[in-house]
């Protein structure tokens, strides 16, 4: 009550114009306490910062700083958006995941307003980078397809990798968010979830996650071991996918993991060279959810081929990758380790690196026949080109959820902000700074200051 009663002291007719701080609107983050710490980076280094939450888990994680708490629904979104832009008059929006729902309809409203879009994903390459590009990632990137321009020079790119050692603090904050959200969000709030699931039944997969980790480790060891020492080039390596990832749902071309490995052990059992196997790596983000293993054994044993397919779930992906015979994926980021290790490459669905170059580009309709007799692959130049132009366009050093990594990320982030467009902060502008534009907005929805 008291913000709307200064915003009648302030009608936007008498405001006058002034200096205003470049700003910032954050949507949904990366599971976790990072948007929190990017917010406070950036308002240390002059930007205002706007944060819309949309549940609970968001506002958890937002504790500490204000933030703008949506109330509506699917339908309402776009117009509550465009509404909210036109009186923030944003120069930046951030968001982790372009594929969204809320997020494509915030990237088309934005966009349509001349605002600038950075979107967050996880490293193309891991680990020790996170994605930061304009707009959107993936298949959906703006750099999808193509290839580095004439004058990028590999020389002049930077780019040491650390292992910042994430992964578990990621399970954590994932873990502890979702079942906050699951809990105490409302039912206008749960129609915007991004990802729906049982909360039972999550927590009993991510026990049997644990379980199976800790079960199958020296299966696993035993099996690459076997691999690397005596069947060197004579394995065909098939990456699946974390089933609920948006790249699937958007970018597949109607393939899943299931469609996968049903055609692929088919035609393998056909058609494949008798001395060449087949070595399916489960995700280990699905290791407890997935059925994955006992399809792809059941289907394996009734070709007559189970004394040539494995299946893992731990490992080293990147040495997996180097001594393959190739690689067939429907659209996961591991197609970068097979570009980069310089193994043939069989893309099913849209992936950032769909280029004839570099990958068979299957488009929906590949042919596995043909690829287990061979597949070219691009020189070793082009291919170290190609992954450092990718470290240099759309990769930032750092972590998302590691407290070592997330200070080089807000770092990139803020780098790709000014490199997007440069800020000016002295800009005048018809609108006021600070609480004013932000009596304006309350409106929009509750204003959450410093959320406990």
């Amino acid at each position: 009550m008291l913000a709307i009663a200064r915003a009648a002291l302030h009608p936007r007719s008498s405001i006058a114009p002034r200096k205003r701080s470049p700003r910032v609107v954050l949507l949904q983050g990366p599971v976790g306490p990072f948007f929190r710490r990017l917010h406070r980076y950036l308002e240390r280094n002059g930007f205002e910062v706007l944060r819309v939450c949309f549940d609970a888990g968001d506002r958890y994680y937002a504790r500490g700083t204000s933030c703008y708490g949506y109330s509506g629904g699917r339908q309402e979104w776009e117009a509550w958006f465009a509404d909210f832009v036109s009186h923030a008059d944003p120069d930046h929006v951030i968001y982790f995941g372009s594929e969204r729902e809320i997020h494509r309809v915030a990237r088309s409203v934005a966009e349509s307003s001349g605002v600038n879009v950075i979107s967050l994903e996880e490293g193309y390459i891991r680990p020790g980078f996170v994605t930061v590009e304009r707009g959107a990632n993936n298949a959906a990137s703006p750099i999808a397809g193509l290839k580095p321009p004439d004058d990028f020079d590999a020389l002049s790119v930077d780019s040491p990798r650390t292992d910042f050692k994430g992964f578990g603090r990621m399970c954590i904050h994932g873990a502890v968010q979702y079942t906050i959200r699951t809990l105490f969000s409302g039912w206008a709030h749960r129609e915007l979830f991004h990802r729906h699931f049982n909360y039972v039944h999550e927590v009993f997969a991510w026990v049997r996650n644990y379980w199976r980790r800790t079960m199958h480790l020296r299966r696993n060891f035993s099996a690459i071991e076997r691999l690397l020492e005596h069947h060197h080039g004579q394995y065909f390596l098939v990456p699946l996918q974390v089933a609920g990832d948006s790249q699937l749902a958007k970018a597949a071309r109607g393939w899943s993991n299931a469609r996968l490995i049903d055609a692929a052990l088919s035609s393998f059992a056909q058609n494949a060279p008798d001395m060449k196997r087949l070595v399916f790596k489960i995700h280990p983000m699905e290791r407890g959810h997935s059925t994955d293993e006992r399809r792809i054994r059941s289907a394996a044993l009734r070709l007559g081929i189970c004394d040539r397919v494995d299946v893992i779930d731990t490992g080293s992906h990147g040495l997996l990758t180097l001594h393959s015979a190739g690689m067939i994926t429907i659209n996961s980021t591991s197609g970068l380790s097979a570009i980069a290790h310089g193994v043939p490459l069989l893309l099913i669905g849209d992936a950032l690196y769909a280029n004839q170059r570099l990958a068979v580009c299957a488009r929906g309709e590949p042919d596995f026949d043909a690829f287990w007799q061979g597949a070219p692959v691009a020189g070793a130049a082009e291919r170290r080109l190609y992954i450092e132009w990718i470290k240099a366009t759309c990769l930032k050093r750092g972590d998302f959820y590691a407290k070592s990594g997330m200070g080089l990320a807000c770092q990139g982030v803020l780098e790709a902000m000014h490199a997007a467009r440069p800020v000016q902060a002295s800009v005048i502008q018809a609108r006021s700074t600070g609480p004013v534009v932000r009596e304006e907005l309350c409106k929009h929805g509750s204003v959450l200051q410093g959320v406990q």
